[in-house]
C-alpha cells in the first residue's frame, strides 16, 4: 500500500485557481488536484505518469499516452463530448471514463437559437450600420420572419430536445432526423420526424445540428447536403466543428446555396486568423463558448469534483460513459 493521495492532474489551465472548486471537494476527501499545463502530449506523459486521475477539457488522450501511464484509472471529460478521447484504448486497458452529457443543455439551445435569430434578423448588419452613423442602411425586407417557419434539428439528443422547446415557443414548426431514437420520443418532444437527412434539407427553413462527433457524422454536412438546402435557409452548428465540411460551407455561403450560417465550433480551433468565414456579414461567430454560463460553469466544477471522489470511495456515479453516444450506456467494471 502506498500513502500517497489519489491524484487527479489537469494538464490545461494556465491558472491553478482554474480548478479551485474541484481541488476544494477532491482534497476534504482525502485526494489531491495538479494543475501543470503541459505544451504538448510528451509533456503530458510527463506531468500525468504519476496521476490516478486526468481531468481533460479538449486535449487528445490516446491509446499511445495511455501506453505511457500505467497508474490512471479515470479520466473525466470536463464537458460533454467524448471525440478527443480513445474510449477503446482506455476500455482495454481498465480506464474509466466519465462526461457530462446533461450539464449545459439549456445554455447550448439558448445559444443556437440566438445564432438563428442574430442571422435571421440581421443583428450584425444593423448593429454596424447604427454604430457607424448608417442609419437604416440594411434593407429591412430581407429578414427571415422565423414565426412560422421550419427548423430542421439534426440529432434530437438532450440538446436538440431544449432547442425544439425554444424553437416551438417562438412559434416555429419542428421536424428532426435523428435514426437511433423511437417516434415516441420524438412525439414526445413535439418533433415531426424526418425519414431521412435529405428530406429534411429539403423542407427545412432553416437547420440546427446537435449531433455529436463520430466517424458516422464527421463531415455529415458537405456539398452535397448544402445542395439539397433552400438557398433562404441559415444553418447553426452548436455541436462539433467536423460534423461540417468547412471549405464545403464557405463556398455554399458564397454562392448563395445558403442565406447565412450561426457556428459556434470549427474544424480547427481556434479559428484562423484568416478564415474565410470571417468575411461574411451574414454569418455570425462565437467561439466555442455555447456551454457557458455562470451556472453551467459551477455546476460542471461541482460534479468533476464529486465524480472523483465517488470513484476513490468505489462508488459508481451516473456521469460514468463508456462510449461517445446518446443511449444509455452501463458500466464496464464494478468498482471495489
Amino acid at each position: 500500500m502506498t500513502d500517497t493521495p489519489f491524484t487527479a492532474v489537469q494538464t490545461e489551465a494556465l491558472d491553478p485557481a482554474a480548478c479551485e472548486i474541484e481541488r476544494a471537494i477532491i482534497e476534504s476527501a482525502g485526494g489531491r488536484v495538479i494543475v501543470r499545463r503541459a505544451a504538448n502530449q510528451e509533456e503530458r506523459a510527463l506531468v500525468l505518469k504519476d496521476a490516478q486521475c486526468v481531468l481533460v477539457a479538449s486535449a487528445p488522450i490516446t491509446g499511445g499516452l495511455l501506453d505511457q501511464l500505467p497508474n490512471l484509472q479515470l479520466i473525466v471529460r470536463c464537458g460533454v463530448g467524448l471525440d478527443t478521447l480513445d474510449i477503446p484504448a482506455a476500455t482495454a486497458r481498465g480506464i474509466v471514463v466519465a462526461h457530462y452529457p446533461d450539464y449545459c443543455q439549456p445554455e447550448v439551445a439558448n445559444h443556437a437559437i440566438m445564432l438563428l435569430l442574430a442571422v435571421a434578423r440581421k443583428l450584425l448588419q444593423h448593429d454596424r450600420s447604427i454604430r457607424s452613423g448608417r442609419y437604416r442602411s440594411v434593407p429591412l425586407a430581407v429578414s427571415a420572419p422565423i414565426f412560422g417557419e421550419t427548423v430542421g434539428i439534426v440529432g434530437l439528443g438532450n440538446i436538440g430536445r431544449h432547442f425544439a422547446r425554444c424553437a416551438k415557443a417562438l412559434g416555429m414548426e419542428v421536424i428532426a432526423y435523428d435514426p437511433y431514437l423511437s417516434d415516441e420520443v420524438f412525439a414526445a418532444h413535439g418533433a415531426e420526424r424526418s425519414a431521412s437527412l435529405e428530406a429534411l434539407l429539403r423542407r427545412a427553413d432553416h437547420v440546427s445540428i446537435h449531433t455529436p462527433l463520430t466517424p458516422e457524422t464527421r463531415h455529415m454536412f458537405s456539398g452535397a447536403q448544402f445542395a439539397l438546402m433552400k438557398p433562404t435557409s441559415i444553418l447553426v452548428n452548436t455541436a462539433r466543428g467536423p460534423v461540417v465540411d468547412q471549405a464545403a460551407l464557405v463556398n455554399a455561403l458564397r454562392s448563395k446555396t445558403i442565406a447565412g450560417a450561426g457556428i459556434d465550433v470549427f474544424e480547427v480551433e481556434p479559428l484562423a486568423a484568416d478564415s474565410p468565414l470571417l468575411a461574411f456579414d451574414n454569418v455570425a461567430l462565437t467561439p466555442h463558448s455555447a456551454f457557458y454560463s455562470e451556472r453551467s460553469h459551477t455546476r460542471i466544477k461541482h460534479l468533476i469534483g464529486n465524480t472523483v471522489v465517488a470513484f476513490m470511495q468505489g462508488r459508481w456515479p451516473e456521469e460514468f460513459a463508456s462510449i461517445p453516444n446518446r443511449h444509455e450506456v452501463k458500466p464496464r467494471a464494478t468498482l471495489r
